[in-house]
């Protein structure tokens, strides 16, 4: 089933066009935001499946050839009492990121800004 409020947001490209580079990675950046799988992602965006998982492959192979972290050994504070609840942050379609407590933020942040290639302090 499709999002109607992505199908509002979407980016339409006209059948059969050559994109630019630019355009793909603003196609996937959306796609990274949307709700949607992949295969209705390139539906909603008329874009062929077997193109679309093209595009994305070849960001993740860019991505690691890159020397962008795949993993980031962290310690963890002790961590006070227990929550119930819990913020997940979820950083495209494979990583996601639970955290139980206040005190977890900074180290979460670190993180982030660590699989981001971002200096910069929250």
């Amino acid at each position: 089933m499709v999002n109607p409020r992505a199908m509002r947001q979407s980016i339409h490209f006209p059948r059969n066009r050559r994109t630019t580079s630019s355009e793909r990675a603003e196609l996937l950046r959306a796609f990274d935001r949307s709700v949607l799988s992949a295969a209705a992602f390139a539906r909603q965006e008329q874009i062929n499946y077997t193109t679309f998982c093209g595009w994305r492959q070849r960001r993740a192979t860019s991505a690691a050839a890159s020397g962008s972290p795949q993993f980031v050994e962290v310690e963890l504070p002790p961590s006070s009492a227990p929550s119930s609840s819990s913020l997940v942050v979820e950083v495209g379609a494979k990583i996601r990121l639970r955290i139980c407590s206040a005190d977890q933020v900074p180290l979460a942040a670190a993180l982030l800004n660590q699989l981001t290639g971002r200096e910069e302090a929250c």
